[in-house]
């Protein structure tokens, strides 16, 4: 953990900071009962300093939303996090209008998001280092992304997969993003803020 400073309703304060998960920064500090959430409080780090919203706290921590887009945030200190799921999803190649190399709409298990790729589990063999496109079919979560497949492992469940986003559209990021930080925030992350 790095000692960090910060200020909150205008009081200088430390708090011990480890590596931001995605766009939220576990910060541990004394008393979290005086800290309210939704208010914003002044981040100094790297001899910069930004704004970032308490968002949730629990006995030793606060929980702070610090956006992919906070540039004077060092993006080398955050973790792309994985949230586990149990989502629906189709899978396809469309190598021309009509040709495709696997069944048209594959079903998928989808086991894992992240803002960077997916985790899934197929019935049928797919090619690694190959781009498909997943589009995703559930209500909260209604988006398409191509992607391309970099590790597969046989599982008694079928077949698993590990796949990287290659492109997705804007709206569907911020869609992705918002779906993976609440996620985030209702699991609790990889830090247990249930202590």
């Amino acid at each position: 953990m790095e000692i960090v400073q910060f200020e909150y309703r205008g009081k200088l304060e430390l708090g011990r900071m480890e590596m931001a998960e995605g766009e939220l920064l576990y910060l541990e500090v004394k008393n979290p009962e005086a800290f309210t959430v939704g208010d914003f409080l002044v981040f100094f780090y790297g001899g910069r300093k930004f704004s970032v919203k308490i968002v949730k706290k629990s006995e030793k921590y606060i929980c702070l939303f610090v956006p992919l887009f906070e540039t004077n945030f060092p993006n080398n200190r955050r973790r792309w996090p994985r949230v586990k799921v149990e989502l629906s999803a189709f899978i396809n190649d469309y190598l021309s209008e009509k040709v495709y190399e696997i069944p048209a709409d594959l079903r998928i298990r989808i086991i894992d998001v992240s803002i960077q790729g997916f985790g899934f589990v197929s019935h049928d063999p797919l090619k690694v280092n190959h781009s498909y496109y997943i589009l995703f079919d559930v209500p909260d979560l209604a988006i398409k992304t191509k992607t391309i497949l970099r590790h597969e492992k046989l599982a008694d469940d079928g077949y698993r997969y590990g796949c990287e986003i290659l492109s997705i559209t804007k709206q569907d990021f911020t869609a992705l993003r918002r779906y993976v930080l609440l996620q985030q925030l209702v699991k609790g992350g990889s830090y247990s803020l249930s202590e």
